[in-house]
């Protein structure tokens, strides 16, 4: 306890010793150089594996496993990714993929957002209990209620389809949908809705044209929550789609991988265009992701 104490006296005494003797223009200049030298290191750190990405989609496959590391590829190419769309069934494996990813954030965008307006609108009995129980699913692995899904999916006939995947995701997703529409309605004053009732407006009416206007940047974070969750699954689309023309990307790209040798050209290539989508969807509406995501309580 002493050494401790004796610790943050002397932390305390250097801080101030700094304070008084610095002027305040070079504390200033001090503090804003530090700053872009942690953004600098953060943006090292969190881009190299994007970087060495994108630099083996474009190596020829000889120069990958050379002695000889160079930070630009000596012979870029292309051919990793022609081989990708004219060898292989990427094409159709994106298709795929895109109609999960759409389909899941559709239909989660619009349960989410009548369960979290009905979760804040409306009394019922044990309906706090309830919101704060639908997170409860993701104490469990998706393997756990993966393999009960199948079985169902089976007897409905819904495995290697589109609406079998896409209910899959939505099911996976809607918990944390519904927790984060039930905290974003919160934060719109019913007063806005009573003024609409009171011209005539339905419940309905009120709730089109107010209370999801009010809620848009809740329902954009829905809308890109749902969507990755679909994009980057390969748990449930690895259960359920198992013929070969229905598969997702993340199922897909296992095909790259043989017993005799790894397409890592392919792979890469393959990785870039996956990221893609994603990047530019979270790019674009980032400061909507950023407002839903603190308004829900994880910011």
């Amino acid at each position: 306890m002493t050494d401790y104490t004796q610790n943050k006296s002397l932390l305390e005494r250097v801080i101030d010793y700094y304070v008084r003797t610095v002027p305040h223009e070079t504390q200033r200049k001090l503090s804003k150089w530090v700053f872009r030298l942690l953004v600098v290191t953060t943006v090292v750190v969190v881009g190299f594996p994007t970087y060495v990405m994108l630099k083996a989609s474009i190596q020829p496959e000889l120069e990958l496993f050379a002695n000889t590391y160079r930070f630009i590829p000596r012979n870029p190419t292309f051919e990793n990714f022609l081989q990708l769309f004219n060898e292989t069934m990427f094409v159709r494996f994106y298709w795929n993929s895109i109609v999960a990813a759409l389909g899941t954030m559709v239909l989660s965008v619009v349960s989410s957002t009548l369960a979290g307006y009905a979760l804040t609108r409306f009394s019922f009995p044990g309906k706090k209990r309830m919101a704060q129980s639908v997170l409860f699913s993701y104490m469990f692995p998706p393997l756990l209620i993966g393999l009960p899904m199948f079985m169902i999916w089976r007897d409905l006939q819904l495995l290697n389809s589109y609406p079998g995947i896409i209910l899959a995701h939505t099911a996976h997703a809607l918990p944390f949908d519904i927790w984060l529409m039930w905290k974003f309605f919160q934060t719109v004053p019913i007063s806005y809705e009573e003024s609409a009732w009171i011209y005539g407006a339905s419940r309905l009416r009120a709730l089109r044209d107010v209370a999801i206007p009010m809620a848009l940047p809740g329902i954009i974070a829905v809308a890109i929550f749902s969507f990755a969750i679909s994009w980057s699954d390969f748990t449930f689309a690895n259960l359920i789609l198992t013929a070969e023309p229905m598969k997702t990307l993340p199922i897909g790209m296992l095909g790259f991988i043989e017993q005799q040798a790894v397409h890592w050209g392919l792979i890469m290539g393959a990785a870039v265009m996956m990221a893609l989508p994603a990047f530019l969807l979270v790019y674009f509406l980032q400061s909507y992701l950023l407002r839903g995501f603190s308004v829900g309580g994880l910011g």
